[in-house]
């Protein structure tokens, strides 16, 4: 029966399902992934859509469980990983920032997705070198992503931006485009995207 409910799934492991059946051998993920219940059958099984993995598994029903998504996040003991969509202690997630008041804003990826994000950082050596060539504060500069001018340490944070698969430095760029970097997490198909998704939008609005 169709019944689409977002849950949460207790095991590691699920029957892959590829072109409509399910695969023999299990595979493997991790325990509290959320998923979106599919249909379930008679001899107890359910599928699933696995959000982290962008697939359906088979799974036993009765290893699902449900989740007031609310009462997860700020102000709770759980959060759920935006990268892996797996439920985890508030403590996976590294702090973000603190406000004022002393609350604590944690990072929207967990820590294991994080570092699979970083993979290598830049050395020591190549830090070093990068530095002889950092615009000085107080100096006129240009980013050279979004072409906005701005005075260093003033009107604009500076930072040394890195491949995150080599850990070989780019460039120095305003803290605002190493975020937008980070939030389409360094890829290419990903800014890609994102230009074709403006490209569509313009060319429907004229």
């Amino acid at each position: 029966m169709k019944n689409k409910r977002i849950l949460v799934c207790e095991i590691d492991h699920g029957h892959r399902v590829e072109n409509g059946k399910a695969t023999h051998i299990p595979t493997h993920f991790e325990q509290n992934a959320i998923v979106e219940l599919q249909n379930t059958d008679a001899d107890g099984n359910a599928c699933v859509y696995h959000i982290g993995e962008d697939a359906e598994f088979i799974v036993p029903a009765d290893a699902l469980s449900e989740i007031d998504l609310l009462k997860t996040g700020k102000g709770h003991c759980k959060k759920i990983c935006n990268l892996c969509h797996v439920l985890k202690p508030i403590d996976d997630f590294e702090v973000n920032q603190t406000d004022a008041q002393g609350g604590k804003t944690r990072r929207p990826s967990c820590i294991d997705c994080r570092d699979n994000i970083d993979k290598r950082p830049m050395s020591n050596a190549a830090k070093r070198i990068a530095e002889k060539h950092r615009p000085k504060t107080g100096s006129l500069w240009r980013c050279p992503i979004c072409l906005k001018r701005s005075i260093v340490g003033v009107t604009a944070k500076v930072v040394l931006d890195h491949n995150h698969a080599k850990g070989t430095p780019r460039d120095y760029i305003c803290d605002s485009c190493n975020t937008g970097l980070g939030r389409f997490q360094n890829g290419k198909n990903i800014l890609n995207n994102a230009i074709k998704y403006v490209k569509f939008h313009e060319e429907k609005e004229r």
